[in-house]
């Protein structure tokens, strides 16, 4: 293989260049994401207990002339360990939407009665666009939730998610984190009753 191709295929072609001069740098768009996430996590009085932290990065398709895409949407995901009872999820949902607006966002409830399930989210304006997503699904029966907190930058410079590092001080977290928030999940005297 040529150094050329080589180079070609690991997004040095012209157009993968193009991309590099135009996307947001990946610890910029860290930073929007971090600036949320920590505003969120902030605003909740009394605060919660978090698993930790996980990326998900996803790429662009590949180039019309077969170079990789360089371009990538990024999402830090937040897993809360605090299981939050049915009677307090509006007042979680309630702080979180005020700490959204003064973020700057429009904040939209995609709650589903029928399913049991409820998730806001929102667009703001972070020293970029962020996109912000709250979910909350019942735990075990419909009485008590499970919460993930995730933001989200698009048009960001390619990285792969082992590359980012998590919220400070949250760990890094597997994406299955839910079976552990489920196995040992914290009881919190005013969140879980």
């Amino acid at each position: 293989m040529t150094v050329g191709t080589a180079l070609f295929f690991n997004g040095y072609g012209p157009l993968a260049l193009a991309d590099r001069r135009v996307r947001t740098d990946p610890g910029e768009a860290k930073g929007w994401i971090d600036n949320a996430l920590h505003t969120t996590m902030d605003a909740v009085s009394p605060s919660l207990a978090y698993v930790g932290a996980d990326f998900e990065v996803e790429r662009e398709k590949d180039r019309w002339d077969g170079e990789p895409s360089m371009v990538s949407d990024v999402t830090e995901i937040v897993t809360v360990r605090t299981v939050v009872s049915k009677a307090n999820l509006p007042v979680l949902m309630d702080q979180v939407t005020k700490a959204w607006t003064v973020l700057g966002s429009r904040v939209i409830d995609h709650s589903d009665p029928s399913l049991d399930s409820r998730s806001l989210r929102g667009v703001g304006d972070v020293g970029g666009q962020v996109f912000l997503t709250f979910y909350a699904d019942p735990a075990q029966g419909p009485s008590s939730y499970t919460v993930m907190f995730r933001a989200e930058a698009a048009g960001v410079l390619y990285q792969p998610a082992h590359e980012y590092q998590p919220l400070s001080p949250l760990p890094r977290t597997p994406r299955d984190a839910q079976g552990y928030v489920v196995n040992s999940p914290v009881d919190d005297p005013y969140w879980s009753h």
